[in-house]
């Protein structure tokens, strides 16, 4: 199983990484840390599933750089980016915010949820509350990725 996962936070970064792993020991994972460095994974690889930040840096966060901005909706872009491409790709959305945007651009993770699953029925499956101190999103993986065992 080849998974790409998109995530900017190392440390939730490797509790995911780490979590697959028990469910899954034999799966390749490539990280990717930013908008522009996970849609060029996207698009130029060929992987089973797709563990997605919805809040992601332009690009990738470095020493000289700064990643340049945080978009609120950088995983939305990506699966419109994914639908107008044409890659298909199952995909779950990991975060730990429960709200997204600010002002009339507010949207709740439900809300959020709802709008992924009409508009991009061919790859979106769920989207899973992350937190370290719980064990509510390790279950939820292991739902997503148990009928791929």
């Amino acid at each position: 199983m080849r998974i790409l996962l998109i995530e900017d936070n190392v440390h939730k970064m490797r509790h995911i990484v780490n979590q697959v792993h028990q469910l899954q020991p034999n799966a390749e994972i490539v990280e990717a840390k930013s908008y522009s460095d996970g849609l060029r994974h996207v698009m130029s690889g060929t992987f089973d599933f797709l563990l997605l930040d919805m809040s992601l840096p332009t690009f990738n966060i470095t020493q000289e750089e700064d990643g340049y901005q945080v978009d609120p909706y950088s995983g939305r872009n990506i699966l419109a980016e994914m639908k107008r491409k044409h890659v298909q790709v199952k995909t779950a959305v990991i975060t730990m915010f429960e709200t997204f945007g600010e002002g009339t651009d507010l949207m709740t993770l439900d809300e959020l949820d709802q709008e992924l699953r009409q508009e991009y029925p061919d790859n979106y499956c769920t989207a899973i509350y992350y937190n370290s101190s719980e064990v509510n999103w390790k279950e939820a993986l292991k739902h997503l990725l148990e009928p791929h065992a």
